[in-house]
């Protein structure tokens, strides 16, 4: 992925808490169930760890939204608006493939309004 673009305030904060950057390549994950316990890294070093932090890239598994005419955001979530309402007309998205905030409560409350929003214009269209 490349070196790390701190800028020199980031920086600053990561050594007053004595955070480690470190951008050596990982080749392995050791974990027992999940759990986290030691980093491999391409040049043959490792290191015990508790947690891991990471920004994973974001990658559609579907490409129904591009017959569906929905455009992607430049993280490569479907794009919406304040409404759940998508770039194609009548087409909605909730959750995960639109926006970066990966939570169950918040795909729920996504779901719901655009649930409430797709009802509000098949109402519209009634009356």
């Amino acid at each position: 992925m490349g070196k790390a673009d701190f800028n020199k305030a980031d920086l600053a904060k990561f050594k007053k808490y004595d955070i480690e950057i470190v951008e050596t390549l990982i080749s392995e994950i050791q974990h027992e169930n999940g759990v986290i316990s030691n980093l491999v890294f391409n040049d043959g070093s490792s290191l015990n760890y508790d947690a891991l932090y990471a920004a994973v890239p974001f990658t559609q598994h579907s490409d129904i939204l591009h017959s569906l005419g929905c455009e992607l955001t430049e993280h490569g979530y479907i794009a919406i608006d304040n409404f759940q309402n998508t770039t194609a007309k009548g087409v909605y998205a909730c959750g995960d493939n639109s926006t970066m905030m990966r939570a169950v409560a918040n795909s729920v409350y996504n779901g719901n309004f655009a649930g409430a929003m797709v009802n509000k214009e098949l109402t519209d269209e009634l009356f």
